[in-house]
């Protein structure tokens, strides 16, 4: 089996998704995850712990380039994570594979996606913040220096005090590149579902696959998205699912086996009355949804 690593460099605080991120990792086995971190991670057999201060890592950072770099807060790791390979050979060195994700998300099992007849056939897994593979060789571990016409030059991401987005699409930067020099070397499937904001859609909507109003069940390894359809309850696999901007939800789990992540919270799976809750965590939020946008509109006014 191709041997996979996923890097999170992160400092400061966990993010409240954290536990059931790290729950959902380990049911992954078949996947390395290497931190670099000031936070309490406590290491287990696929998840490596190197400690340091965010300084510490800025100046490793600095070490592998000949030019002044900005990196003055952690939210800008992000412009560096085309060059985690090159900058962490050491780390890398023994994988087939190595890539970078966020924590704000749960995984379910990712090799029945990624399979090692996807990694022998494709150079590049998905393409985005929240989870990317590359596979390990020096063409593709430097291709981040590379000038293209059309796309932002390292040095200047790496070199601009704003977050350049380096890493994602749509911002013509090492994405785009790759994408655009290597089509046929990119898997660009969608199995996974990036819910959407608080104030898109306060419930859950699955911006990559289309549901609506949809909770997730997570059991053992596996992770399904929920809905009702006409009154009956669908399921659908999903490879991992993203929760950006809801630093306001609460783990209220005490069992990982098996557990359920509503838009405000995750929770056990329920005992009793099993149908009748599901359809009421996956009911349309409206006024919430309003509530966010609302705020949104205030803290843009306000220069916040």
């Amino acid at each position: 089996m191709k041997k996979v690593i996923v890097l999170f460099p992160h400092f400061g605080n966990l993010p409240p998704q954290y536990k059931m991120w790290r729950a959902s990792a380990l049911y992954n086995p078949d996947i390395d995850f290497l931190f670099f971190t000031d936070c309490e991670v406590e290491p287990a057999k696929n998840i490596i712990v190197k400690k340091m201060t965010f300084e510490e890592f800025r100046q490793i950072v600095q070490n592998m380039f000949d030019f002044p770099i900005v990196l003055d807060r952690p939210y800008k790791i992000c412009d560096y994570r085309p060059a985690f390979a090159y900058i962490f050979s050491d780390y890398v060195k023994n994988y087939d594979f190595w890539g970078w994700g966020d924590l704000d998300v749960v995984y379910g099992d990712i090799r029945h996606f990624v399979t090692d007849d996807i990694l022998s056939r494709y150079k590049m897994i998905s393409g985005y913040g929240h989870f990317t593979l590359y596979h390990n060789d020096e063409y593709t571990n430097t291709f981040f220096m590379k000038e293209v016409d059309g796309y932002v030059d390292y040095k200047e991401a790496l070199t601009q005090q704003r977050s350049m987005y380096y890493d994602e699409y749509e911002y013509k930067g090492f994405g785009d590149k790759w994408r655009g020099c290597h089509p046929d070397d990119c898997w660009l499937e969608w199995p996974f579902d990036n819910a959407s904001k608080p104030k898109q859609s306060y419930h859950f909507n699955s911006l990559t696959r289309g549901w609506q109003q949809v909770i997730f069940e997570h059991i053992d390894n596996k992770l399904y998205m929920l809905r009702f359809n006409n009154g009956k309850l669908e399921k659908k696999e999903s490879m991992y699912a993203h929760f950006q901007h809801r630093g306001f939800m609460k783990d209220k789990v005490t069992d990982y086996s098996h557990f359920l992540v509503t838009p405000n919270a995750i929770i056990d799976y329920p005992k009793h009355f099993i149908t009748l809750q599901l359809r009421w965590l996956c009911r349309n939020r409206s006024l919430m949804t309003k509530y966010y946008q609302w705020k949104d509109r205030i803290k843009w006014k306000l220069g916040l």
